[in-house]
């Protein structure tokens, strides 16, 4: 009988990337790296960030360093095909990037998944079928006519994955396949994985936090671009110190400090809705009337499934979306006087994803440019205690652009940090951190908190939406339930609350 070859065998692999300044020193991310994953099977790494975990990922995709440029030494074979002589095809590998919506192109999610079969060559007769059980695995077969820019971010990350799926690769690099779904996406997406795992494709997954992902395989820990051998889930998680000082999981008196802060909430409302009612040009009525009033000093977690409305009623506050009926006021004032730039002063937004909102050549000068262009005081001190806040420094020269999913977001909240305005919203804090990065937003969130800042953040995260003052839950644009998190948390149903 014939051996079968492992579907991910690498031994002593290195790689580097090129400087991206000019000087002659590299940067090293993977180092003499062994790893093997037999057919059929599951493996997570799990890492910090900036570990190498989507570096990894790109490495046994065969894009690098095809397409990114860089120094690769060592073997690389997948199913036997040596992926550092000839680049792999989409039948033995496909990749899940962390952010899924750069994969994502065609005009319409059922057309997103038949691409990948056209270009497979499956005849045209059998695509509809299989385009049809792809969407409905994965819950978008109600969506499968909307353009995936019109989907929230959950919802494109499931069809990246749908389009992944239908195609049956040998091999699926799953790099933060979680980040960003609600629960009931997130058992959806790893019911239809192990549905193809069991059909003999290896999974590979990656992430900060393995608790979710890995329940019935092996996890192995990547620290500075170094594998550990692979352990049960259940021997780690024993481990906590290793973890914390591996940066990958958050201490416990990190949420406790969030948890035992208070701010004294004052009558007047920093923010409201009346009878809004939103729909995108050309696209779907998405908000229906909503009523709400959030007193200044508030901590709200707003929660709900993925294309419940959450983004799109969160956007109204800071004047990227005007309502179609209805009014919004902040601080007592219309947002309908008042522009974009005004309302900048009051309402620090962060966006659900972080490259959406970095632009500048460096990290110093992208927490700089907000504080010149508002012309508030101290910005030196402001930058420099933000940058120490979120770990920073030692990229504060670098480009944002260059940087991992996990560092990009910290810069986004570094940027809010040195601004400090009354009123925060945040769209999905906690994706992509790892567990320092998680401590640093709480400790933030716990100082804002003391400070008397308004707070709303839009979580999938229920130990967060826990320690709010407030939790509001939305469903199909609507207001379902409002109140304190012990007497909302408990009765809905798993699909929001698990």
């Amino acid at each position: 009988m014939t051996a079968v070859a492992p579907a991910i065998l690498a031994r002593n692999l290195s790689f580097s990337y090129p400087s991206y300044d000019g000087a002659t020193v590299s940067q090293t991310v993977l180092q003499h790296l062994d790893l093997q994953v037999e057919a059929g099977t599951a493996l997570t790494v799990a890492g910090s960030s900036g570990s190498g975990k989507s570096t990894l990922c790109h490495v046994l995709a065969g894009l690098a360093p095809r397409h990114t440029d860089g120094q690769l030494q060592g073997l690389l074979h997948l199913a036997g095909h040596d992926i550092l002589a000839t680049a792999p095809s989409p039948r033995l590998v496909g990749l899940l990037f962390q952010d899924a919506a750069v994969q994502l192109f065609n005009t319409t999610a059922e057309d997103e998944v038949a691409w990948g079969l056209e270009a497979l060559g499956v005849p045209s007769e059998a695509i509809g079928a299989q385009v049809m059980l792809a969407l409905r695995r994965f819950g978008l077969l109600d969506l499968r006519h909307r353009a995936p820019w019109q989907l929230s971010g959950g919802q494109q990350k499931r069809l990246a994955l749908a389009a992944l799926w239908a195609m049956r690769p040998q091999v699926l690099l799953l790099d933060e396949p979680l980040q960003g779904l609600d629960p009931v996406g997130q058992a959806e997406v790893l019911g239809a994985l192990e549905l193809l795992r069991q059909e003999g494709s290896t999974l590979l997954f990656t992430t900060p936090d393995f608790g979710g992902v890995a329940r019935s395989h092996n996890v192995a820990l990547l620290e500075g671009g170094l594998l550990a051998a692979p352990a049960s889930a259940a021997d780690l998680a024993a481990h906590s110190e290793r973890l914390e000082a591996a940066g990958i999981i958050c201490p416990t008196e990190a949420w406790n400090e969030l948890r035992d802060t208070r701010s004294v909430l004052a009558s007047a409302p920093a923010l409201e809705a009346r009878n809004l009612r939103f729909r995108y040009p050309n696209g779907p009525a998405v908000l229906h009337g909503i009523n709400l009033t959030i007193p200044r000093g508030e901590y709200v977690a707003l929660i709900g499934t993925n294309g419940a409305g959450k983004t799109t009623l969160a956007r109204h506050f800071n004047g990227l979306l005007r309502p179609t009926m209805g009014t919004i006021q902040v601080m007592g004032q219309d947002t309908a006087l008042r522009s974009t730039g005004q309302l900048a002063r009051e309402v620090g937004f962060l966006f659900q994803r972080p490259e959406q909102q970095l632009f500048a050549a460096t990290v110093r000068e992208e927490l700089t440019y907000g504080l010149r262009r508002l012309r508030l005081p101290d910005a030196d001190a402001r930058v420099e205690s933000a940058l120490m806040l979120f770990g920073l420094h030692d990229v504060a020269a670098s480009p944002p652009a260059i940087l991992g999913y996990g560092r990009q977001r910290a810069v986004t909240l570094a940027t809010l940090a040195a601004l400090a305005p009354s009123i925060l919203i945040l769209d999905e804090p906690t994706a992509g951190l790892d567990g320092r990065g998680r401590r640093q937003l709480l400790a933030w969130l716990s100082e804002r908190r003391a400070a008397g800042t308004t707070l709303v953040c839009i979580t999938h995260e229920m130990a967060l939406a826990r320690l709010a003052d407030r939790v509001i839950v939305l469903h199909e644009g609507r207001i379902t339930a409002d109140g304190a998190p012990s007497e909302i948390l408990p009765h809905l149903p798993w699909e929001v609350a698990a």
